[in-house]
């Protein structure tokens, strides 16, 4: 991503996180947010922070699984890269899986290329679990309003692509090479060159998926990461004095997870504050109770994400793309 992409994609994501924001606040007494705010409830507002960085934690164990099969990559350097990346992502949106990739690739002597199709393979299972708890929703609460139902097709819809793409990838190797060869034949000759040796590279990183342990346990990790997400926004509602159904938990989530496919403003401000209007005022004719909640979710989860995030790039030394001098 050129630095002027880079800033068009910034402005595209503040540009929607503003809408987002007006949205949310639309028809909110400021007044009464402001009091909700200021009587927070200090012990669930940690217990946010604690979810938060088990979440993490969850994540790069996961990750550490899915890349078991490729090579051993020590827990640290993943559980250092997941924060990089995520502040990244807080940042720039959709940034930060390139930047985790280069990362781990560049510290484990592992195709970046590889360590992406693993990250690939993390984005199948995170829109796996958003189906099934889509379902669990629609078992709650069979009346859902058309939002949140759009939110769970367009979840469906990316785990069918994703599972499309998995499948392709155990086609035998001689149509899996016809068909690549089909892709780059109008591309030239050295570009061509870069882009299949990239991919053979990069099929090492979907090995987990040859192992159904490997897989069972990536998704009953992936269910434990989310459901510390899901924990995290019960408890914004708690802290600001309002206890929140599952139900309401769950379709804030399932909209944050979508809502964040799209270009965001720094720290997801305006996302993550229409996902718990949306989600949490369905039920509940106000809506300043929703956004104190989004607010106690920003500064316990997001903001700690960006400062541990940045500590952690500062300790790694970045990504060094120059090679070494030869003595």
């Amino acid at each position: 991503m050129t630095i002027n992409t880079r800033f068009k994609w910034i402005i595209l994501g503040i540009v929607i996180g503003l809408i987002f924001l007006w949205l949310s606040l639309r028809g909110t007494d400021i007044h009464s947010m402001l009091e909700s705010l200021s009587t927070v409830q200090l012990l669930p507002a940690i217990i946010v922070l604690v979810a938060g960085i088990l979440f993490m934690l969850v994540k790069a164990w996961r990750w550490s699984v899915i890349l078991g099969p490729v090579a051993p990559v020590k827990m640290s350097l993943l559980h250092s890269a997941v924060y990089i990346g995520t502040a990244a992502n807080l940042i720039v949106a959709h940034s930060g899986e390139i930047l985790r990739a280069a990362l781990v690739g560049r510290r484990s002597h592992v195709a970046s290329s590889a360590i992406l199709a693993s990250i690939g393979v993390e984005r199948v299972f995170d829109f796996m679990v958003v189906v099934t708890m889509f379902g669990v929703l629609l078992i709650i609460n069979p009346e859902l309003p058309e939002y949140v139902a759009a939110a769970g097709f367009i979840a469906l819809f990316m785990v069918v692509v994703g599972l499309i793409i998995i499948v392709s990838i155990f086609i035998p190797s001689k149509t899996r090479g016809r068909l690549a060869m089909l892709v780059v034949r109008f591309l030239p000759e050295k570009l061509s060159e870069i882009i299949i040796r990239q991919l053979k590279r990069g099929l090492i990183g979907f090995s987990a998926l040859g192992s159904a342990s490997t897989l069972l346990n990536t998704f009953l990790l992936s269910l434990l990461q989310w459901s510390c997400i899901v924990g995290a926004i019960w408890l914004s509602a708690i802290s600001v004095g309002y206890t929140a159904t599952l139900s309401m938990v769950i379709t804030v989530w399932i909209l944050m997870v979508i809502g964040l496919t799209l270009p965001s403003s720094p720290a997801q401000l305006g996302t993550i504050q229409l996902a718990f209007t949306l989600g949490l005022s369905f039920t509940l004719s106000e809506t300043q109770i929703p956004f104190a909640a989004s607010v106690i979710y920003t500064c316990c989860v997001n903001i700690p994400y960006m400062i541990i995030g940045a500590v952690c790039w500062l300790r790694s030394d970045g990504i060094n793309v120059r090679p070494k001098k030869v003595q």
